[in-house]
């Protein structure tokens, strides 16, 4: 597997070095993850807590924990937000597939790991 990569990584610099296009196959996967700061509104469901984007997406934050006021707590303490507050995440973006879990209504598939959230 990793001679395969390194050739069509080679491959894809010398097609780039005399100006030939390089055909998708040949280049590396992008990253399944990505970093920066996400904007939602906090919800939580089966004690799970989430971030919910935009567009929709509930993305399950990871070393964050809901309180029993329903409220988003930072794992050792410290409120950050009570449900339906605008929420954002600085951090990393991921999704992972199986394994056993209680986030049952939203699921545990995309998850972010935070550096730091805030109520704004």
């Amino acid at each position: 597997m990793k001679k395969r990569k390194t050739a069509a990584l080679a491959a894809s610099a010398l097609a780039l070095a005399v100006g030939a296009s390089v055909p998708a196959a040949a280049a590396p996967a992008a990253a399944a993850s990505r970093t920066g700061t996400f904007y939602g509104t906090y919800q939580h469901a089966d004690g799970c807590v989430y971030l919910r984007s935009k567009a929709g997406y509930h993305y399950l934050l990871v070393g964050y924990t809901m309180g029993g006021n329903g409220g988003l707590y930072k794992k050792g303490g410290g409120f950050v937000a009570y449900p339906g507050w605008r929420i954002a995440a600085k951090g990393t973006q991921y999704n992972t597939s199986g394994g056993t879990t209680l986030c049952t209504t939203w699921g545990a598939y995309r998850r972010i790991k935070a550096t730091s959230i805030h109520a704004y």
